[in-house]
């Protein structure tokens, strides 16, 4: 190591040190905090901890049991970190662990705990979560820590992590016994290679090894662009038969086999990985040689709106409005009705702004969640889709056949166009047809068929 490597180093020593001075002279001279509460905090880092982190997860986990709610318990041991120390001495591994700690900072929430339990080992507790936000909350982790680079003379520090999960609820055993399998959890992911995620559940790792799995297909396929075929579902007019449009249904290629939105959807969900694959299957669509076939004809296109992608969303609107224009197909975008009960008034802005771009939008699984009359009245959607579990049972069940004549005639009145999904027989068919429904969707009506097979199905 050069002279200069040395001097920045221990310039960078010296600042800490006199740092850790100042931070250990406030802390005493503080006379607000007990003893016994500055005890259950690491100097270091400002963290609770691990003292600190039991005595706060026995708070929680009694709160848990009166509230009904879930604890996920999250231990971290960052990988080698025994070199850093080694390599660049113990001052530096210091600095990085506080590099650590303001990175766990940063991307906390307010339900979080963070916690330094030891010299390499971090816990994490988040109070009031489900399993499938455990999942996107432990890879921003790991994301943040392995993503980490600190400068140290002409090289960088970086770092990879293992990780355990485990969670508490009322029916769990004790919140330290939660607290130990994850961290046997650690010691499992280091078995398997390090930089890993365990569940020591025997249930939640497999069902993680099995997200693990999709996850890479689902990477895979997005660097490889051709593996997102266009599928589309058509959409018949009830009256007459004939082809009104289709909904561009995701589907993946592996292996020369065709694999359902059913088998990755919650992966892709989960790792965030949703929106990049509509925009690819998308542009595959836009970008097709024939698609000038579908000149007047509706494509339905699914959209996962949340408050945070206004802007994206606006995009969208834009650049379909843009193909509308060039090809005169008439895009509708569909959003579920939870979604658009959650976002409302973002949505009815958006409507607004796409009945500008002339750009359709459509209310899916109507009638089985809390949208209701109510807030269609006040926004102008254009075609509402009945939830497909209200169309399966209108044969025999006298409520749901109540529930689809009450949408059709406050739809009627509205000027909203209906579509009745799951129409797998022929008698369904007829019962919404009866009931003044518009439109059907369903496998009696058209099974998914590539884009290609789409063009043949609509030029017979």
């Amino acid at each position: 190591m050069n002279y200069k490597i040395k001097e920045r180093i221990l310039k960078n020593l010296l600042i800490e040190i006199t740092k850790k001075y100042d931070y250990l002279l406030n802390e005493f001279k503080a006379e607000d905090i007990s003893k016994k509460n500055k005890l259950m905090y690491d100097y270091i880092t400002g963290l609770l901890n691990r003292d600190g982190f039991k005595e706060k997860l026995k708070v929680m986990s009694d709160l848990a049991i009166k509230e009904n709610k879930t604890i996920a318990v999250i231990t971290l041991d960052l990988d080698n970190f025994k070199i850093i120390n080694t390599s660049y001495g113990h001052e530096i591994g210091d600095i990085f662990l506080k590099k650590i700690a303001e990175g766990l900072r940063k991307i906390s929430k307010s339900n979080w705990t963070v916690s330094r339990i030891g010299g390499d080992e971090f816990g994490i507790a988040i109070y009031g979560t489900s399993y499938q936000t455990v999942l996107q909350d432990v890879q921003t982790i790991k994301n943040s820590i392995e993503n980490l680079k600190m400068k140290a003379g002409d090289s960088y520090i970086t770092t990879t992590v293992s990780i355990g999960v485990s969670f508490f609820s009322k029916d769990s055993e004790d919140i330290l016994s939660v607290f130990n399998k994850a961290e046997v959890g650690i010691y499992q992911s280091k078995n398997r290679g390090k930089s890993a995620i365990t569940f020591p559940s025997e249930e939640e790792q497999t069902r993680f090894i099995k997200l693990e799995k999709i996850k890479k297909l689902i990477i895979e396929a997005v660097n490889n662009p051709e593996n997102i075929p266009v599928f589309i579902q058509p959409i018949i007019s009830l009256k007459d038969k004939q082809i009104i449009g289709g909904e561009i249904l995701l589907r993946l290629m592996s292996n020369n086999r065709v694999i359902p939105a059913s088998e990755f959807i919650d992966a892709a969900i989960t790792f965030g990985l949703l929106d990049k694959l509509e925009e690819i299957q998308l542009e595959n669509f836009l970008t097709h040689r024939n698609i000038q076939i579908l000149e007047g004809m509706f494509v339905f296109i699914n959209r996962h709106i949340k408050s945070g992608n206004l802007k994206k969303t606006e995009e969208l609107i834009n650049k379909l409005s843009e193909f509308h224009r060039k090809t005169g197909i008439n895009f509708v975008v569909e959003i579920t009705e939870n979604s658009f009960v959650e976002n409302f008034h973002m949505l009815k802005k958006l409507i607004y702004y796409a009945k500008t771009r002339n750009i359709l939008f459509a209310l899916d699984d109507f009638g089985a969640g809390f949208a209701s009359f109510g807030y269609v009245s006040k926004v102008p959607v254009d075609i509402i889709k009945i939830d497909g579990s209200i169309v399966e049972e209108c044969i025999n069940n006298k409520n749901h056949q109540a529930i689809i004549k009450a949408i059709s005639v406050l739809s009627s009145e509205l000027n909203i166009k209906t579509i009745a999904e799951f129409i797998d027989n022929q008698e369904k068919a007829y019962r919404c047809l009866q009931y003044g429904i518009d439109f059907g969707q369903g496998y009696y009506l058209g099974k998914p068929v590539e884009l290609s097979e789409f063009f043949k199905l609509l030029q017979k």
